[in-house]
């Protein structure tokens, strides 16, 4: 190797228990920013579909009036208001009633710390704060209540979101391939 003998030994750090210590946190931390990667990239997608879909609508409701494409019109519509309320759902932020079901709080949580009193916060906290095994494992509670009371929720709601527009459109123009194949649609001819 370049610049290594093989008679060198790497030494042992003189503070190896600062030097896990600072690992396991840039490991926390690089898995937090992560996960508000993953709730950006949610609420953005979420975002796109109210917007495509608010635009499909206006458009959308010229054809309704119009015998031969009112059906397909109709079913598209509908298509983009559940995709609009499956969008609204995974943006719309979750409310806890500040405490987990099994009754424990989530010490790490804004909204469970916000509906403790200060003094009953700083008693529950304190020992764990103190004990950085205990900390290391509040942490790793907290990311898993992210995850699994944030993030899986919204992915599943954009899911559905894109499921309904899929689903929906898809629908929509086979319904109107079929009018046009067996002749019942009929287009305005230019004059």
């Amino acid at each position: 190797m370049l610049f290594h003998r093989e008679t060198d030994k790497t030494p042992e750090p003189k503070d190896k228990f600062h030097w896990e210590a600072m690992l396991r946190g840039q490991v926390l931390a690089a898995t937090s920013f992560k996960f508000v990667n993953y709730i950006n990239i949610a609420d953005q997608k979420a975002q796109a579909m109210i917007i495509l879909n608010s635009i499909l609508i206006p458009v959308t409701l010229g054809w309704v009036g119009k015998a031969d494409f009112g059906v397909p019109a109709t079913i598209s519509i509908l298509t983009a208001f559940a995709s609009i309320f499956a969008a609204i759902l995974c943006i719309y932020p979750k409310r806890r009633n500040g405490s987990k079901p099994d009754g424990t709080y989530n010490l790490l949580h804004f909204g469970d710390i916000g509906r403790m009193k200060e003094e009953k916060y700083l008693e529950l906290i304190n020992p764990i704060f103190n004990d950085l095994n205990q900390l290391s494992e509040e942490a790793l509670k907290d990311l898993h209540d992210i995850a699994r009371r944030v993030i899986i929720p919204k992915f599943f709601w954009l899911k559905i979101s894109y499921g309904a527009f899929f689903a929906g459109n898809l629908i929509a123009v086979l319904v109107t391939l079929f009018s046009i194949w067996t002749g019942d649609a009929h287009f305005p001819h230019a004059e």
